[in-house]
């Protein structure tokens, strides 16, 4: 007669191994996201990050597949974190108007370092490489958070729309993403551009994108 194996016969031993399996991947995420906030993603190993969480390398992929796959769940903490500022804003600012949203949302880049450090590779790389399960908890943990923050936006500028209020933020998610690189260019770039008049195509970043995110919301304004 087999024998039915020890964690099957003890509710106690599956708690402990599921605590046990918790801690270890609270611990890889925590150690990753320490070492993103320090360095870019290109620059991060799977290796560091396993020996900062003091497992074994092949431990490490049991939990996480791809480096991609860990880094968007990082990633995915660092939006509802971002989400969460955003909500705080729109609930405690007593007069928020265009240019007051527009500010604060080029100032929440600098409290959200490593956000915007991934955010520019999340479609490009990280969903390419990333679980298919992972994408859809990031997909729909960013749908909460949308959904949790439409009603707010809407309170402070009447002229949206549940519809008009989404593609508002979709827009804004848009703008931060493209003009990252021309605000952000490589040091390959910087050179070719110092001559010839090319330093037109390099952008101040929060300039750029304060002034973008102004002229939206005073678009729907008066549509």
């Amino acid at each position: 007669m087999s024998r039915t194996p020890m964690a099957e016969r003890s509710p106690k031993k599956r708690a402990v191994l599921e605590k046990d399996k918790i801690s270890k991947r609270t611990s890889i995420l925590q150690s990753a996201a320490y070492l993103l906030q320090k360095k870019d993603w290109a620059e991060l190993s799977m290796d560091e990050v396993a020996k900062r969480a003091k497992i074994a390398k092949g431990t490490l992929y049991l939990y996480f597949p791809t480096k991609e796959d860990l880094c968007l769940r990082v990633h995915n903490a660092d939006y509802e974190a971002w989400f969460l500022d955003m909500e705080g804003f729109l609930k405690e600012t007593k007069v928020v108007d265009a240019e007051v949203f527009s500010n604060w949302f080029v100032d929440s880049m600098d409290r959200h370092v490593r956000f915007l450090k991934l955010l520019p590779i999340v479609p490009t790389i990280l969903e390419k490489n990333a679980s298919v399960d992972t994408i859809r908890e990031f997909k729909l943990s960013l749908k909460d958070q949308i959904y949790k923050i439409l009603p707010l936006l809407i309170k402070v500028f009447p002229f949206f729309n549940g519809q008009s209020a989404f593609l508002f933020l979709m827009q804004c998610h848009a703008l931060a993403i493209g003009s990252w690189s021309h605000g952000f260019p490589s040091n390959q770039v910087k050179d070719a551009v110092k001559e010839n008049g090319l330093d037109m195509f390099v952008l101040d970043y929060k300039k750029f994108l304060r002034t973008s995110i102004l002229t939206l919301l005073n678009g729907y304004k008066i549509t």
